[in-house]
């Protein structure tokens, strides 16, 4: 499937997302679940396409803030930022999940993704703040596919 690549369209406002809590089976048998966070609700519609190989359960936050309260409600495997949002932006977004006090949470995969135009520079912020990978926008959905594998391998029970 060849998917066209991600760009950062103009950001217009969106409603809160939101999640409702849902009970996991303990074992890690139930799907991986992914927290997109980024202000453009296009975005995080075209990274659910992007990924649907994996049947990932998904959810969602337009802001860090709004991402920070689902991280520390839900259970995560995976987390996809953006780096330039109003308010707390990727990085420091990034930092908090790894200072939280939640062993768990503060070793969860992070993939920051950003269109600034100054690569070097957020790549250098995300690193500092304990990012595991990062991308420039556009990527293709097979260069997000292959980073999402590198960083969040397949489960046991799924892999065989």
């Amino acid at each position: 499937m060849k998917a066209g690549p991600l760009s950062a369209p103009e950001h217009a406002p969106s409603r809160p997302t939101g999640s409702t809590p849902t009970v996991r089976p303990t074992g890690g048998t139930g799907p991986q679940r992914v927290l997109l966070v980024d202000d453009s609700r296009s975005i995080r519609t075209l990274l659910k396409i992007y990924l649907m190989a994996r049947s990932f359960e998904f959810l969602e936050a337009e802001s860090a803030e709004e991402g920070l309260k689902v991280a520390e409600a839900e259970p995560v495997d995976l987390i996809l930022t953006d780096f330039h949002m109003d308010g707390m932006n990727g990085a420091d977004f990034a930092g908090q999940i790894r200072a939280s006090s939640n062993v768990k949470l503060s070793k969860v995969p992070i993939l920051m993704m950003t269109g600034d135009p100054n690569v070097a520079e957020v790549r250098a912020l995300g690193q500092k703040a304990g990012i595991s990978a990062f991308v420039r926008k556009p990527v293709s959905c097979a260069q997000l596919m292959t980073l999402v594998d590198t960083i969040l391998p397949l489960p046991r029970a799924a892999a065989k």
